[in-house]
């Protein structure tokens, strides 16, 4: 249960929750193929409809109970494409001010279509390509409020795709770091989503510390604890990770997470600071001193529940389907390892052949082959795990060429 601070976080926890629902982000029937039929897929729809398993002759394919896009990819997408579609016959260009989602196979369909994506540093100076007649969409994960303001100063049409998550992780920050609290944002510094909440901290004149791993969160916990001096503090947060020079502004700290972070792990981070606090403070009620929310949202929950109870349930091999920046993703791909082997990839062209797997090693932050990946043994039962950014009509490119393999070798 949060901590909370007699008159601010009861009004803040009804900014954070106001508008979720109990289980809309949550179902894997969520997905309205009328919309967006590009991104479906008849082999998916066959498998859900056998509850989730393909049985074939080499062994099965078998879907987690929830998988792929969430609500918010799911409206995301849809805006774009409504804006796409409502611009076809006419003159307006739409640019993107970064990936959508992190899914190259969604970022190159709308490309396609006509949509012009910027990176970052095109994103940071959007006059030099966009005009008043043209239309900027803001993606998913937001963009810093130097770059709305300079998209407003130029005058073109704006068209928002912003995560509802993320709206209320911003507003939960934003309050806190007004009452005077230092915010710990449990996360990768470098995600789109993350980036965003930083600025919009800074922007609002509020401290911040970017933690990225429980290891990093134990650190801090032992400057707070110990009374460790500011030089420790710089030298364990780089410049990336901060606009802090010294642990005063965290001595009261509100701690959120980036929403697709492990739910396993955002609550060990949060007892792990409780457990600092008291050390430091006392036993007494730390209500004004630490304040934490589950910003990980639902539907991330829910697919990393559902991935653990089908690779516990005695998978051989588990594939995990998305894009390599996909912190969501590479959540699922990190629990999925610990009780089967598992394999990261992008795509179905990943799978050069039984022997040969195009995959990525996390350690060294680098494309690797993976040799000899698919045992020769019959029947195989095999997990395909997606994150709330892989569209279905890749899990199912997957699955073909999964069985495919299955099937010749059986």
């Amino acid at each position: 249960m949060a901590l909370t601070c007699p008159g601010l976080v009861d009004a803040v926890d009804r900014v954070y929750h106001q508008g979720m629902t109990t289980d809309s982000a949550d179902r894997a029937d969520s997905f309205d193929k009328s919309k967006l039929g590009a991104f479906s897929s008849a082999i998916v729809d066959r498998a859900r409809q056998c509850g989730g398993v393909l049985d074939l002759p080499g062994g099965q394919l078998v879907l987690p109970k929830v998988f792929g896009f969430c609500r918010g990819v799911e409206r995301a997408l849809e805006i774009l494409d409504q804006a796409v579609t409502a611009r076809a016959d006419k003159q307006t260009r739409l640019f993107l001010l970064g990936q959508i989602i992190h899914n190259p196979w969604v970022n190159e369909y709308f490309s396609r279509r006509g949509v012009r994506v910027l990176s970052a540093d095109q994103r940071d100076r959007p006059e030099e390509f966009i005009t008043s007649g043209d239309c900027a969409v803001i993606p998913a994960f937001g963009v810093p409020p130097t770059v709305l303001s300079r998209i407003e100063r130029i005058g073109c049409e704006i068209v928002d795709t912003t995560c509802g998550d993320v709206r209320r992780l911003w507003k939960w920050a934003e309050q806190a770091s007004a009452a005077g609290y230092g915010v710990m944002i449990f996360g990768r510094a470098s995600h789109d989503e993350t980036v965003v909440t930083k600025s919009r901290l800074a922007a609002a004149g509020g401290k911040y510390v970017v933690a990225v791993d429980i290891e990093h969160v134990m650190a801090f916990g032992e400057l707070i604890a110990r009374q460790r001096p500011s030089e420790q503090f710089a030298g364990l947060f780089e410049t990336e990770a901060t606009n802090a020079g010294s642990l005063e502004p965290f001595l009261r700290l509100a701690q959120v997470s980036q929403t697709t972070m492990l739910y396993d792990d955002t609550m060990e981070v949060q007892a792990l600071l409780r457990a600092a606090y008291t050390h430091r403070f006392g036993d007494q009620d730390l209500s004004g001193t630490l304040l934490v929310q589950r910003t990980v949202c639902r539907a991330t929950q829910a697919r990393q529940s559902a991935a653990v109870d089908l690779v516990k349930s005695g998978c051989d091999l588990a594939i995990v389907v998305g894009g390599f920046t996909s912190s969501n993703t590479r959540n699922l791909f990190e629990l999925a390892q610990q009780y089967s082997p598992a394999y990261f990839i992008e795509s179905a062209e990943a799978i050069r052949s039984a022997h040969e797997l195009d995959t990525y090693d996390f350690d060294t932050a680098r494309p690797t082959t993976a040799r000899d990946w698919l045992a020769a043994r019959r029947p195989l039962k095999i997990a395909v795990l997606a994150g709330a950014s892989s569209p279905e009509i890749v899990v199912g490119q997957v699955m073909a060429k999964l069985a495919e393999l299955l099937d010749s070798d059986a």
